[in-house]
């Protein structure tokens, strides 16, 4: 009796594609493989994505009961140890693709400075770089890897969250700033509106 029970009982898991548990495994896998596919490509998630692709994979594997809740949530962040960050490295998807070069670049740099740095003083030693007010919000936090040195973001264009003028202060070594700060604007026809001369 107990073993045509079993028989009868596997038969429906087989048909219905496993067990509960299995299924819920299944889901697990999924969303994990997602999440890693997005942050390979530094695509911001957060927990709304998360369950997003939750209930996708439930309702592929016909998990009915299935809740993409906050218990859920957790658990699966917890497994994954998977944290919310914020962002401190924006990239455009053209530097994603290119990382590689992009990392020997920085090597390359930082080799060039080491061997020459000794041979000025530190007020010597100039930075430039220009500080940009956003048109275009961007999220400041995702979902990522607790260990994590670094979390990025891609964006289609820097450009893009950047407003019509930037900054751009000359600072050297020894914290002070060199020089008048330049103020760069963009205006249509290359030209000045009144408002933006008073």
């Amino acid at each position: 009796m107990m073993t045509q029970n079993y028989i009868a009982r596997f038969r429906n898991y087989i048909a219905h594609q496993g067990t509960k548990r299995q299924k819920i495994n299944n889901v697990d896998e999924y969303v994990y493989k997602n999440f890693l596919n997005a942050r390979e490509k530094f695509l911001p998630v957060h927990d709304v994505d998360l369950c997003r692709w939750g209930l996708q994979a439930a309702k592929e594997y016909k998990i009915d009961n299935f809740r993409a809740s906050s218990f859920w949530l957790l658990g699966f962040k917890t497994r994954h140890s998977i944290c919310s960050r914020r962002i401190t490295n924006i990239v455009t998807r053209h530097e994603v693709e290119n990382a590689e070069v992009v990392q020997k670049s920085e090597i390359q740099f930082l080799k060039e400075y080491n061997s020459l740095k000794s041979k000025y003083l530190s007020h010597e030693i100039l930075n430039t770089d220009q500080v940009g007010v956003e048109k275009e919000l961007y999220s400041t936090r995702c979902l990522s890897f607790q260990a994590e040195k670094k979390t990025y973001m891609s964006i289609k264009s820097k450009h893009a969250t950047t407003h019509c003028y930037t900054l751009q202060p000359t600072i050297s070594l020894d914290g002070k700033v060199v020089g008048p700060i330049l103020l760069c604007l963009q205006e249509t026809q290359g030209k000045m509106d009144e408002q933006v001369k008073h």
